[in-house]
């Protein structure tokens, strides 16, 4: 994650030397109508469980400020856990300087964890038998979200971002951070 983090800020910086220019120029930033897709990449972690995924979303700005989000996170099953969520976020960007902007997030998740387990089986009188039997569990809660993020414009349609909000759903409330892009028409 380290790295990650590291590949990231540095891409940021490189983009924004080059994308300077237009900032020298009139640029209003995103305007009320105008609709954005991205995908991000996120590790999800919480009691000692963590794992990596994918979040593709759409926004829609409803003012120049103000945007609800829409996206599905897809994590990796890691320990024989898989999850996925659908979330419905509301952001209001606050305009710092240099086309950066950083926003709070509210929001609801419907978040699904499917695990499955090995578990040995025995005769009667209590010995292993050799085989094993596998208990599966599905489990759908609604939960809240809550965080903050970060954008940085790279050019007028295309920006890229770094979120981190938590989760809060009852037995399985955790932590997501994310990095990633989004184009904006």
């Amino acid at each position: 994650m380290k790295k990650l983090m590291m590949l990231f800020c540095v891409a940021l910086m490189s983009v924004g030397a080059s994308a300077q220019e237009y900032y020298e120029e009139e640029y209003e930033g995103a305007q009320a109508g105008d609709w954005a897709i991205g995908l991000d990449l996120g590790m999800g972690f919480g009691d000692s469980y963590v794992n990596f995924g994918l979040m593709p979303k759409v926004q829609y700005y409803v003012t120049d400020a103000f945007r609800p989000e829409v996206s599905f996170d897809y994590f990796i099953q890691k320990d024989n856990l898989s999850v996925w969520d659908i979330n419905i976020n509301l952001h209001y960007l606050f305009h710092m300087k240099y086309g950066i902007y950083i926003y709070p997030i509210l929001g609801a998740t419907f978040q699904h964890t499917h695990a499955s387990i090995d578990v040995p089986k025995y005769d009667d009188a209590g010995n292993p038998t050799g085989k094993t039997e596998t208990i599966t569990e599905n489990k759908g809660r609604f939960g809240l979200n809550a965080g903050a993020g970060m954008q940085y414009d790279i050019t007028p349609n295309l920006y890229c971002n770094l979120e981190m909000r938590y989760q809060y759903v009852k037995d399985f409330g955790r932590g997501i951070l994310q990095v990633g892009i989004g184009y904006r028409f």
